[in-house]
């Protein structure tokens, strides 16, 4: 992983994603998360470039591609781990993480190569009412944004660099992230437009980028993200459910789900956008022969009257 410098002690080390870290000093820095399993060796190669020890991480939410390799630091490096109290529940076991993956059984979690050896218990639970922590030595701002998932947050350095994790997406990310992921939209919309007011003298989004101003961002994928959650009511055609949903986005998009994982992923991003369009009263649910199913109401079709063109282009994948 290429290292580049922020601000003061703040950098990152560079793959498909950013992964901040803070220096203590010359040799210990704390890591705010440490991306997919995966990645394992590329990390711990880049820290042993840097001459650097990982004290601690402060992990932004309990997703695999920013927690895959805290329970390895913690076992070879004594690595504290700092994470909000909804988040930390769910790092907590394979059980715990069964809740993010809820559509697949404890087994198929447990089974799952990108989960392999991810459960650790946190050093430091971050409560809701928290919004500045001491941690290793060093003093962070806590900015809590659920919406992602559960109980998100984003951590501001002691150099005033803010870290977004996954609390917003920008540029050729979002770009091809066609309907980016939300385990509630309305939250994650709400949370994404706080960072407007958020000061930092730089930001950093883990899918992808460093910025000195967000706001401009912010404004563009919360108009992207509301755009493409009611452009799904166009492939709702009679009774819908998460997992025909799912199905009708990959056959229009031509996505191949390769896995159990990831189509559990996709019927549970479905039911998220199934949500929100209800909360906006274009979807209504009903029960037919003991099931739920999902349907449009006469105010989705009165907006499609009134759709606007998209503000980007209709490219990208279902990721």
């Amino acid at each position: 992983m290429e290292t580049q410098h922020v601000l003061g002690n703040t950098w990152v080390f560079k793959s498909w994603e950013l992964i901040p870290f803070y220096k203590v000093d010359e040799h210990h820095c704390i890591l705010l998360d440490t991306g997919l399993n995966d990645q394992r060796e590329d990390l711990e190669e880049s820290l042993q470039r840097e001459g650097l020890t990982p004290v601690g991480v402060i992990c932004s939410h309990a997703h695999i591609d920013h927690m895959g390799n805290v329970a390895y630091l913690k076992e070879k490096y004594g690595t504290k781990l700092a994470m909000s109290l909804g988040e930390a529940g769910h790092q907590m076991s394979y059980l715990g993480l069964n809740i993010t993956n809820y559509l697949m059984s404890p087994e198929d979690v447990v089974a799952s190569p990108p989960l392999h050896g991810t459960p650790c218990l946190a050093d430091r639970i971050i409560l809701p009412t928290e919004d500045r922590i001491t941690f290793c030595g060093a003093a962070f701002d806590i900015i809590h944004t659920p919406g992602h998932t559960v109980d998100h947050i984003c951590t501001r350095t002691p150099d005033n660099v803010l870290y977004l994790g996954d609390a917003m997406m920008t540029g050729r990310t979002l770009h091809h992230s066609k309907f980016p992921y939300a385990f509630c939209v309305k939250d994650y919309l709400d949370s994404m437009r706080k960072m407007r007011t958020e000061p930092a003298d730089k930001f950093i989004v883990a899918h992808f980028g460093i910025y000195d101003e967000i706001l401009p961002l912010v404004d563009m994928e919360a108009r992207f993200f509301a755009e493409r959650m009611v452009d799904l009511l166009d492939l709702i055609e009679g009774p819908t459910t998460p997992a025909k949903m799912a199905a009708d986005i990959c056959r229009r998009y031509k996505i191949d789900a390769g896995d159990l994982r990831n189509l559990s992923y996709f019927a549970s991003s479905s039911l998220s956008y199934i949500n929100y369009l209800r909360g906006l009263g274009y979807l209504e649910a009903y029960i037919e022969d003991n099931q739920i199913f999902y349907r449009r109401t006469p105010a989705s079709y009165e907006r499609k009257e009134q759709k606007r063109e998209a503000v980007l282009p209709k490219t990208g994948q279902f990721r």
